[in-house]
């Protein structure tokens, strides 16, 4: 277990929402959740390594292809949550919120409540997380460039990455009854909410990484 996901002991939260009819609350995860994240999101990345490869075999010469298909799961079966590369993230707490910055929020999310600083900070860092708000629009619309650091790639993808964020969400309220596809039907069409939950949780259960 890295300690950059390390448990904040004691923390609850109070959103609540409902999913597939069932009421789930925030709440912060357990070290054993966390660890069981952490493999879920190695396993992601260890196939979707292969699968990039595998995609682009007809691109090998036929009698090499294979030893190379095999070489390079040989390499990936070895790695574990530590080998996968750094993330850049941003820190929500320095985003700079002004109305330019605020419509292009909304254009993503939807009306937002626009006194709410912490909330529209952390939706920027989501689209900015994501790629849907590039740096440069980002220095354009603000006249700074935004503030980010490099982070274990697990903490960008549980608040970065859409499967990450369902993995994340799921884990906090799978005691609840419900699975992770009715998590992701009916937050997948929701990326605000979905967003506001995977940093909450975090928020709860990892201050210290500094992601959102």
């Amino acid at each position: 277990m890295s300690e950059s996901v390390a448990r904040a002991v004691g923390a609850e939260g109070d959103i609540q929402t409902t999913i597939a009819g069932k009421v789930c609350t925030v709440r912060a995860l357990g070290i054993r959740e966390l660890a069981e994240v952490e493999r879920i999101c190695l396993r992601q990345y260890r196939r979707s390594f292969m699968e990039a490869h595998s995609e682009n075999m007809d691109f090998l010469p036929p009698d090499q292809a294979q030893a190379i298909i095999e070489k390079k799961l040989e390499q990936c079966a070895q790695w574990d949550i530590d080998d996968l590369p750094s993330k850049f993230a941003y820190d929500p707490s320095r985003i700079l919120i002004g109305s330019d910055l605020l419509s292009l929020v909304e254009g993503f999310f939807g009306e937002q409540d626009k006194n709410d600083e912490e909330k529209m900070q952390r939706l920027v860092a989501t689209m900015l997380d994501q790629g849907v708000l590039s740096d440069d629009v980002y220095k354009d619309v603000t006249g700074f460039s935004p503030v980010k650091q490099k982070v274990p790639y697990v903490n960008w993808w549980i608040t970065g990455a859409f499967e990450g964020m369902i993995v994340f969400v799921w884990t906090a309220f799978k005691h609840n009854g419900v699975t992770r596809e009715e998590v992701a039907g009916e937050l997948g069409s929701n990326p605000m909410l979905l967003s506001e939950l995977a940093r909450e949780i975090e928020r709860l259960s990892a201050p210290q990484t500094k992601n959102g």
